[in-house]
């Protein structure tokens, strides 16, 4: 059922009606997977019904004007009190197929955290204070609800009676060569020495979004998550890792890396979402059915259930009974629940985690203050920093060496001996000297008095704030860029030329020109994500000392003084042009 806001709120819940229109969005989810996923709904809400719950709910989509999707629960259909009954926020107006993030896949994946929040109860405390994304490391709990919805924007494309236009996605192999020549930019931009102004990193608002609904698609499907990205042996030495903790966390690894180590896995959405792909692409679990008794918990039978439908409906009955928040209990749950499957479930966890031992260790947070990380990645210069938190049992080379007094062959030797079962363990480790274990120790105390303000980590999210340092480092490198444009122009126009032109300074007219020459400059290199420098020569070039030679050589006819002035402009442009460029 589609719905609308009225706008109008009672007992706290907001009242909405029958939206009355929307009818693209009606055929969009009319068909493919998204008509599964309603369906699948359906079966749970009877499942639920059966087990004493309230009786069954259509699948409800609000339009609104909030921005981005959430599940939520709770609402007024007219007069109808319809407190706890989950529903779909999705925001009106956005293209409902045949993109990647469209309404077509993100209404399924939104669906799937009700359907989760429904059949296993509210996900528990986690200990991550990040705001999640495909690559990033959150925590078993955080990944899991979210790599679980994720797998379902898979489930759409790939299905055959989808959109053609979503359909047409899977056979346009541009979407991920783009993705990737992109995010390799943003990496050649991030290990560069001199990099204060480059293209990927200052738009990164404007193109990650995008770039992450591709890469659930063909990075998950690939499962190159759970491969460990190559950082840069610089970044690593830095005294401050936050580049290397942004490479760690958006870059995707290549097929030849390392794997993750396990524990490092199950914190990342992104292999769960591949565990996920290929659990409900397996053949023993799509085709291994159950008593005709497990179907009519769901009012239907084992004749009118399809292959995939009868994977998902297992998965669902495992999450009412055994309430998984992570992988290592829905894989226990499931195994325990269908023992004969539980080779099978073996067998496809090996393949998603590549043959990694999966090993349970207690999760161990720890809060480090000497670390900041911005709120999100797309807080890319920490407007809003935030302690970083880590789990010492799934501690990356990058969130050790945060830790001062930690270099990486320390790092290298805590990883090794993990897990450990408490944070005192930290101490037997060879190197760590009594300061270090006791570093440790205060992060764990600072972690415990963190703790409740974690769960709250997207209510104080200000995208004012993210976007205050952006526009003050553009202020602060193009005001003194401006500044030596006009001094570069005035200089090479005294040097080459002997005119009258400059036999006294012409001041606000060189500030002037300063400013054009770095505006024009940025706007060039910014049009082509290739050779920034040569773009904004070539741009100042073309729109300011083309002209100006040529009205110097129309008025004067003195070759000289018109070489001067274009010279005297590409001079100009030498600032802004070194400032976009990362110089290696």
């Amino acid at each position: 059922m589609i719905l609308r806001d009225t706008g109008v709120m009672r007992n706290g819940l907001p009242v909405l009606e029958e939206h009355g229109g929307a009818q693209d969005v009606v055929r969009s989810l009319g068909r493919g997977f998204a008509s599964t996923m309603i369906d699948l709904y359906a079966l749970e809400q009877a499942y639920l019904h059966g087990k004493g719950g309230p009786p069954p709910e259509p699948a409800y989509l609000l339009l609104s004007q909030n921005e981005g999707g959430f599940p939520r629960f709770g609402f007024f259909l007219g007069g109808t009190d319809k407190s706890g009954v989950g529903f779909v926020d999705l925001r009106e107006g956005q293209r409902t197929s045949g993109s990647f993030g469209a309404l077509d896949q993100i209404f399924p994946h939104e669906l799937a955290h009700v359907i989760l929040h429904q059949m296993a109860g509210p996900s528990p405390p986690g200990g991550s204070n990040q705001i999640h994304a495909v690559g990033l490391r959150t925590d078993p709990i955080y990944a899991f609800d979210e790599g679980f919805a994720e797998h379902f924007q898979i489930m759409v494309v790939d299905d055959p009676n989808v959109d053609p236009w979503t359909r047409a996605l899977t056979f346009d192999v541009g979407y991920g060569t783009a993705a990737y020549l992109t995010l390799a930019a943003y990496k050649h931009e991030m290990s560069a020495p001199w990099a204060p102004l480059t293209r990927r990193r200052m738009t990164f608002l404007f193109w990650y979004s995008g770039t992450e609904q591709v890469l659930r698609y063909h990075a998950v499907k690939a499962n190159i998550f759970a491969r460990a990205p190559r950082i840069p042996d610089r970044l690593l030495s830095d005294d401050d890792p936050y580049h290397a903790y942004l490479l760690d966390n958006i870059m995707p690894g290549e097929p030849e890396d390392p794997p993750k180590p396990f524990r490092q896995m199950i914190a990342t959405e992104g292999v769960i979402a591949s565990f996920f792909y290929q659990w409900t692409t397996n053949e023993t679990f799509l085709n291994k059915y159950r008593e005709e008794g497990f179907y009519q918990q769901f009012g239907t039978t084992a004749d009118d259930v399809g292959p995939l439908e009868n994977a998902y409906l297992k998965l669902f009955h495992v999450f009412y009974e055994h309430k998984p928040h992570d992988v290592l209990e829905l894989i226990a749950g499931y195994q325990a629940t269908f023992p004969d499957e539980a080779d099978a479930v073996d067998q496809m966890a090996r393949t998603a985690f590549l043959g990694q031992e999966m090993v349970a260790a207690p999760q161990i947070w720890l809060a480090n203050p000497d670390f900041q990380t911005g709120t999100s990645l797309y807080d890319q210069f920490r407007g809003m920093p935030r302690t970083h938190t880590f789990d010492l049992n799934a501690a990356s080379e990058v969130d050790l060496i945060g830790v001062p007094g930690v270099d990486r062959i320390l790092a290298d030797r805590i990883r090794n001996q993990s897990p450990y079962a408490s944070v005192d363990d930290i101490a037997e480790v060879p190197g760590v000297t009594l300061e270090v274990a006791e570093r440790f120790r205060a992060m764990r105390r600072a972690m415990e008095s963190l703790s409740s303000s974690v769960q709250e980590m997207e209510t104080g999210l200000s995208f004012g704030d993210i976007l205050k340092p952006y526009y003050w480092r553009l202020i602060r490198l193009l005001l003194p860029a401006a500044l030596l444009a006009a001094i570069f122009y005035w200089l090479a126009r005294f040097a080459l030329d002997t005119g009258e032109v400059l036999e006294r300074p012409f001041w606000l007219r060189l500030l002037l020109n300063g400013v054009a020459a770095t505006l024009i400059g940025l706007l060039g290199a910014a049009s082509w994500p290739a050779a920034p420098f040569l773009l904004a020569l070539i741009s100042v070039a073309a729109w300011l000392g083309l002209p100006a030679a040529a009205w110097a050589f129309w008025q004067t006819g003195d070759l000289r003084q018109t070489a001067a002035i274009l010279v005297a402009w590409l001079a100009a442009a030498l600032p802004v042009a070194t400032l976009l460029t990362p110089i290696p």
